[in-house]
């Protein structure tokens, strides 16, 4: 017996139809666009931390008065 002789054979009835399938795959890759753009806000917050904190070396003071 070959497979058009039963076409049923090796699939179920509403496979083709399963939307509890297609709500994983969906919660699944909303997951990862959500992880991913938290993941790239961490990263820009903390690239951008420092150059809000650290003072240039130009404007920097001196230790001590200049000799005169």
């Amino acid at each position: 017996m070959d497979a058009t002789a039963n076409p049923q054979r090796g699939r179920h009835r509403g496979a083709h139809r399963d939307p509890l399938g297609t709500a994983l795959a969906v919660v699944w890759g909303l997951g990862h666009i959500v992880t991913l753009a938290l993941l790239g806000t961490v990263a820009q917050h903390q690239l951008g931390a420092e150059q809000h904190f650290a003072a240039p070396p130009a404007r920097t003071l001196p230790d001590r008065e200049p000799a005169a």
